[in-house]
């Protein structure tokens, strides 16, 4: 196991590439292919991730910054490899957001999976979502100009 530091300066994906997660997505794994679609709309920069087998199947992600968080994160050897990466600096870390019913019918709360961020290989098109038993999550409440 290799610790890989703090990720910074999350490369972006291209909107309209497809991305494998050779392993899927946890609960998903029979989709592993996903085409990326990209919007920025209420200050909310976000991805989606659309299987190619199965488009019903999507999953929006965002910068974990955009929120104030930053992950510490180490990879297995196996992870490495399987994303191909040679350096921390080459992989996106995103959250997933989903919806939950709230009072308001009209206005759901989006929630953000902390403890499974999707990690992607922008330049391989590859991806994971790593589980986190211990998290380490850090979070900016005030900060210094």
């Amino acid at each position: 196991m290799t610790n890989d530091g703090q990720v910074v300066n999350n490369p972006t994906i291209d909107a309209g590439k497809i991305l494998t997660f050779p392993r899927g997505i946890p609960g998903f794994e029979k989709y592993t292919t996903f085409v990326v679609y990209h919007k920025e709309e209420n200050d909310i920069n976000a991805f989606w991730l659309e299987s190619c087998d199965e488009p019903k199947v999507t999953f929006t992600l965002v910068d974990p910054g955009q929120y104030g968080l930053s992950y510490e994160l180490e990879l297995t050897d196996e992870e490495r490899d399987l994303l191909k990466a040679e350096k921390a600096e080459e992989l996106g870390v995103f959250m997933v957001l989903s919806k939950k019913d709230s009072d308001k019918k009209d206005n759901p709360a989006l929630n953000a999976n902390i403890a499974g961020p999707i990690i992607i290989n922008p330049r391989n098109q590859l991806g994971l979502q790593k589980v986190i038993f211990r998290s380490r999550v850090s979070t900016v409440i005030v900060q210094e100009k």
